[in-house]
């Protein structure tokens, strides 16, 4: 199946885990995560195979790393809700052992699936 073109900055701006109320700029979210947009391109890269794959089975992993910045994390596939997946993120920063937790859920589109709020 293929994945829908989902924007870095929607993939980015998901790194925080925030109340809807602290809406900030993309700029200072991605500043405020330590990840890059490379490693952004690398989760999401991570997440579309997940997707491809998955299927709905639960506990299905794909895991992934930045050479460049030494990020490195996974994204598993947590449940299911109706038709649609809900992925689980852990990504870490180089040298660090505190995850960043990202939940994301993703519903079919036709043939895509779409980042679902």
């Amino acid at each position: 199946m293929r994945f829908s073109g989902i924007l870095v900055a929607a993939a980015a701006a998901s790194v925080l885990t925030l109340p809807p109320a602290a809406a900030s700029p993309l700029s200072r979210i991605l500043a405020e995560s330590g990840l890059t947009p490379q490693d952004t391109n690398i989760m999401r890269q991570a997440e579309q195979s997940l997707l491809a794959e998955a299927q709905g089975e639960p506990g299905k992993r794909a895991q992934w790393s930045n050479p460049d910045s030494g990020a490195r994390g996974e994204v598993r596939v947590s449940g299911k809700d109706g038709g649609c997946l809900l992925l689980q993120h852990q990504a870490f920063l180089k040298d660090s052992q505190e995850p960043k937790q990202v939940r994301r859920k993703f519903c079919p589109a036709g043939r895509d699936w779409k980042l679902s709020q």
